[in-house]
């Protein structure tokens, strides 16, 4: 196995570069004495709390500052390791491809006029987790419907159900104590506002509505307007399955269409153009 010293020196060469730049940014001379302080990047505050409020919707405890770090780490770990386990001809493209993706996982918005591929990434990661919140809140929608059931001789107060509820969520937990915190403050437009930019999907936007009303709403008030939420929901999962299927049913039968669709070009072909081109030709 032929180690290659030269990229592994150059590595640990970064590595150390890059650990003196943060002690050198971390470094504030101040009455001639040196302090330490907060290494600070200089990026628009606005895209920082934007590339910040993307982890936090993906479901990763995570800021843009670790996000690079963890990065430039794993960028050095696979160049290291690729060096010492592959030859010279494999190692130029090992080498190549891990710096590819480096520049692709970079944390920006934009490459170009195209939205980047970390973007692309995190809308996908957010779609799924928005789908894992919405299955939560359905189950917590059923476990409200049980409460109000259950509380019809004895109703309880907003607070008692809302603390119930937040035993059962484990996604949207944060999103219900918060809402709780403001809702007890009697700030019900702050408590709605951010549960829903929380949970940041339309289920997410029904139970809020319906949170606010739980000391307004009678039990049997409540179970209709979950009954009708239920409904809703219902008819929107339906419709996306039809959705999927008739995609599905269309790659299916794409494999049928196309050579169907050949011999029809090629019957044209045979009968109507090439008697019409030897025509021509031939009084041409």
């Amino acid at each position: 196995m032929k180690i290659n010293f030269t990229i592994i020196y150059y590595c640990l060469l970064s590595a150390l570069l890059y650990c003196a730049w943060l002690i050198f940014k971390s470094i504030k001379r101040k009455n001639r004495q040196y302090i330490f302080r907060k290494p600070k990047i200089k990026i628009k505050k606005n895209d920082l709390d934007n590339i910040n409020n993307i982890f936090l919707d993906a479901g990763f405890n995570i800021t843009l500052n670790r996000y690079n770090q963890i990065r430039i780490i794993l960028l050095m770990f696979f160049t290291i390791i690729s060096s010492v386990n592959l030859n010279h001809n494999k190692l130029r493209f090992v080498i190549g491809f891990i710096l590819l993706l480096y520049i692709i996982s970079s944390p920006v918005k934009k490459f170009g006029k195209k939205d980047s591929p970390f973007i692309l990434v995190m809308r996908m990661i957010i779609s799924m987790q928005n789908k894992k919140k919405d299955a939560e809140l359905y189950r917590i929608l059923i476990q409200l419907k049980n409460i109000a059931i259950t509380q019809q001789d004895k109703p309880y107060s907003g607070d008692y159900i809302i603390n119930q509820l937040i035993k059962f969520a484990k996604l949207t937990k944060s999103s219900l104590i918060n809402f709780l915190m403001y809702y007890n403050l009697g700030k019900e437009d702050e408590a709605f506002k951010k549960f829903t930019q929380s949970t940041n999907t339309k289920m997410g936007n029904e139970i809020g509505i319906i949170l606010l009303k739980l000391d307004k709403l009678n039990p049997i008030e409540l179970v209709e307007q979950i009954d009708i939420v239920k409904e809703r929901t219902r008819e929107k999962h339906i419709t996306e399955k039809h959705r999927r299927q008739n995609i599905i049913s269309d790659f299916i039968y794409l494999p049928i269409i196309i050579p169907v669709f050949v011999l029809f070009l090629n019957f044209i072909m045979i009968t109507v153009w090439i008697p019409k081109i030897e025509t021509m030709n031939l009084f041409g």
